[in-house]
């Protein structure tokens, strides 16, 4: 694939990615307004509202950032030459998306689970009595939402894991296959020149 096309690539994948994150967002923002305003006025009633239309719109938004930097990654890091810029546009991205998986995505779960969904002290099910030598136990649903919080961090983190070490055994693999190059006393590649 010639440079021009991956790069062409690439920009076609900002430009979708960016397109996807404003339709999310604008998704987000508008199913989520108020119904009324302070004066009691209605506030756009031709919007449907609801916490199922904002969460599919921070869904879009998350998909449309994951195009961007899918594009970033193939237009201009993958297999390319490590520069300084290359190295601080990855590491970039990388702290990007620590950020996102660790911290906006587990915060967003709390905020449905606490907001619309009121998970807080309402019980979920009671553990059948002759389970637990007939004593009273209720799970609730801020436990359930606690769970699934701490489960999503655990699978997250053994997924980047597992995936940092793949990356490293493909690099090793690609290393291992590269043509050595000969150097010169200066450190510079030989090459066959007329004498």
């Amino acid at each position: 694939m010639t440079e021009q096309r991956r790069r062409l690539i690439g920009i076609g994948g900002l430009v979708i990615g960016g397109l996807t994150i404003a339709l999310g967002l604008t998704v987000a923002h508008f199913t989520n307004l108020p119904t009324e305003d302070a004066f009691g006025n209605e506030v756009l009633p031709s919007i449907p509202r609801g916490w199922q239309l904002y969460t599919l719109g921070q869904l879009i938004a998350v998909g449309g950032s994951q195009v961007v930097v899918g594009a970033i990654f193939f237009g201009w890091l993958w297999e390319k030459p490590l520069t300084w810029v290359r190295a601080g546009v990855g590491s970039i991205v990388a702290w990007y998306q620590l950020v996102l998986y660790f911290g906006i995505i587990p915060s967003e779960m709390l905020n449905l689970a606490q907001g619309p969904l009121e998970w807080t002290s309402r019980t979920a099910f009671t553990i059948p009595s002759w389970l637990v030598l007939n004593n009273e136990i209720a799970i609730s649903y801020s436990t359930i939402k606690d769970a699934l919080v701490a489960g999503y961090y655990t699978n997250a983190f053994v997924v980047l894991v597992v995936g940092i070490y793949m990356a490293q055994e493909w690099i090793k693999k690609r290393a291992d296959q590269a043509p050595v190059v000969e150097l010169s006393t200066y450190g510079r590649p030989l090459r066959k020149g007329s004498a």
